[in-house]
C-alpha cells in the first residue's frame, strides 16, 4: 500500500514538471532554466535560420 502511494506522488511531480516545461515552451521560453533563451545552443531556440534552408546533412 504505501509503495501505491510513493508511486502516485511520484507520478504527480513528474506530471506538474512536464506540464510546466510545456507551458514554458508554448509561452516562448525554452524550458532549460537559463537566463537568455534567445541564443542559448541547449534551448534549439535560434533567432536565425540555418543558411540551408533548414535541410541537413
Amino acid at each position: 500500500m504505501a509503495t501505491a502511494i510513493v508511486c502516485i506522488i511520484l507520478a504527480v511531480i513528474v506530471f506538474f514538471a512536464v506540464r510546466s516545461i510545456i507551458k514554458r515552451r508554448k509561452s516562448g521560453g525554452c524550458g532549460c532554466g537559463c537566463s537568455g533563451c534567445s541564443g542559448c545552443p541547449g534551448c534549439g531556440v535560434s533567432s536565425t535560420k540555418p543558411s540551408d534552408g533548414g535541410k541537413t546533412a
